[in-house]
This record gives structure tokens, C-alpha cells and sequence, in this order.
């Protein structure tokens, strides 16, 4: 397989900086065609691997845009949902062709949550929906909670129902569920992995997992870095977490709730979300020759 082009769209949030490590960390020298493009808002340095490229991304530059990323066989998006912006991008896209698109669809498995929780997160399957009806060859990259020290499952504790600033615990289902996690290194090595190999070999949904543990595993991480014992204020059966659930989303998605949500999907067990059946690790990092899977 010759080498491939990538464009990368949105490098300020949490995978920006894992998936540009992953692209200069010389792994995959022999398969990217340098450089590759970043799209950004701000004028940024460009380096032998990264060219930056300057565009706005609304509806009055999509031309702009498509031109800037004419040629490119892989997109990989890193935005945050926003449907204007999708809306932009999918036009974009539609205009590019790339062979592969990869969405902004990191996290829990949406089409596992939708079979009992309808409407969770929609605004990214939609989104998948409509790159896949412009011809796009789409790939959801699913990667369970993200982990990383200082942040994820050590600090931003929500998903174990940790309350930090009363040391407390909001219980529901078993502490014992077990959670597909992903370290943010990891992220990014897959990301640019996959974007190597042939489209026409890839499944429509990939998930990988660094390692299960469980919401125990999260609250004794906690404890034992922060010198604290965590106190059990309530607790609450899955299927009252699932009804609970259920009735919040159909009010309507309310991002205060979110780590209820992510919580809320914990609970459920194998193929809710969160833990998964079949993991795609070996088509991403065979016999991790590549990378080793992080620890929790």
C-alpha cells in the first residue's frame, strides 16, 4: 500500500496532542506522506511532518476548505459536536472524497447505548450517517472512557460517582461493573494506525481498550492518590440507575448530567457501551508492535 495523505481537523482538545505525538513519534515514518495537514484557526509553525493550515470552518469557506484538503485520503476529526459545525464539515468532506473519514465518535459505543436508551448522543451517529451518504468510507473509533493521570478516572471522577468535594460516593449498580478504558497515548497511536491501512478492509465500527478495570478499581485509584477515604452516601440499583436514565434523556440532553450518563452506562455490563465484546487492539497493534497498551 502506497503512502497515505492525512488531514487532521481540530487539535486543541484532548486527542489533539496524542494524535500529533503518534504522527512524529516515527512509528509510521514508512506509511504517511509528509506532511501531513492540521487544519487550525491560528497561524501555527509548520514542521517537516505538520503543515498547518490556516481555515475557517463555516459554511462561507467550504470551498476554501475542500481545496486546502484536495487530494487527502484520510480525514481524521477531533472536534467537539457542535451541528453547525458538523453540518460544515460533512459538506466539506463531500466535496474532498477522502478514502477513509474518521469521526468524532470517541468515547462509549452510542449504537450499543440507543438499543435501550434512545437518543443519547445522537448528534454524532447522525453526523456518521450523513459522511457515509456522501459515498465516505467511515469508521466509528470507539475507545470506552478515556484515561489520563491528572485528568480522566484520577481527577474528572464523575463516571464512579465520586463527589470530590464532599468525599463522598453516589453508588449505582455494583461498584464491581467493569469499564473498557483507553489511555490517551493509545488514542492516538491508533488513530494514526488505522489511517494506514486499506479502507476496504476496515469494519464500519472499531473499538479498542487499553484495559477493563472496574468503577472499584476507580474509587480506590482515587483514594489511594488523593490520601482520602471515600464515604457511600447512596446507592441505587442498575435497573433504577437504567430507569432514572431512560426518563432524563427523554426530557431531553442536559450536559449537567453527563457523568449520571456515562455512570448510568457503566452499570449495564457487557455490550451497553462501555464494555466490550470484541475489541479491534490487534488490527491497530499486532502483538503490540507498535505500542504497549497503558496501564490504569
Amino acid at each position: 500500500m502506497s503512502k497515505v495523505s492525512i488531514a487532521v481537523i481540530g487539535l486543541n482538545g484532548f486527542l489533539g496532542k496524542p494524535v500529533v505525538d503518534a504522527i512524529e513519534s516515527g512509528k509510521f515514518d514508512d506509511k504517511i506522506q509528509f506532511p501531513i495537514k492540521a487544519v487550525t484557526r491560528k497561524e501555527k509553525p509548520s514542521t517537516s511532518k505538520i503543515e498547518y493550515v490556516v481555515a475557517q470552518l463555516d459554511d462561507e469557506h467550504i470551498d476554501d476548505v475542500a481545496a486546502k484538503l484536495k487530494g487527502t485520503d484520510v480525514i481524521i476529526e477531533l472536534v467537539a459536536p457542535n451541528p453547525q459545525l458538523f453540518s460544515t464539515l460533512e459538506k466539506v468532506a463531500a466535496k474532498v472524497q477522502p478514502k477513509l473519514y474518521i469521526p468524532s465518535q470517541f468515547g462509549v459505543d452510542i449504537l450499543q447505548i440507543d438499543a435501550y436508551a434512545r437518543g443519547f448522543l445522537a448528534i454524532k451517529t447522525e453526523h456518521s450517517t450523513k459522511l457515509r451518504e456522501s459515498g465516505l468510507k467511515v469508521v466509528d473509533f470507539v475507545t470506552g472512557f478515556f484515561a489520563e493521570p491528572g485528568a480522566f478516572l484520577y481527577e474528572i471522577v464523575g463516571v464512579a460517582g465520586i463527589d470530590p468535594a464532599t468525599k463522598t460516593i453516589t453508588q449505582r449498580g455494583s461498584p464491581d461493573s467493569k469499564i473498557s478504558i483507553t489511555k490517551l497515548p493509545d488514542i492516538g497511536y491508533s488513530l494514526v494506525s488505522l489511517s494506514t491501512q486499506d479502507p476496504a478492509t476496515l469494519p464500519d465500527t472499531v473499538r479498542i481498550s487499553s484495559q477493563v478495570i472496574t468503577l472499584q478499581d476507580v474509587i480506590d485509584k482515587y483514594e489511594a492518590n488523593h490520601d482520602v477515604k471515600l464515604s457511600v452516601v447512596k446507592t441505587i440499583s442498575k435497573e433504577d440507575t437504567l430507569k432514572d436514565f431512560q426518563d432524563r434523556l427523554a426530557a431531553g440532553f442536559n450536559f449537567a448530567d453527563f457523568f449520571f450518563y456515562l455512570q448510568a452506562v457503566a452499570t449495564q455490563g457487557l455490550d451497553k457501551g462501555v464494555l466490550f465484546s470484541e475489541v479491534h487492539n490487534e488490527l491497530v497493534n499486532p502483538g503490540e508492535s507498535l505500542f504497549k497498551w497503558g496501564k490504569f
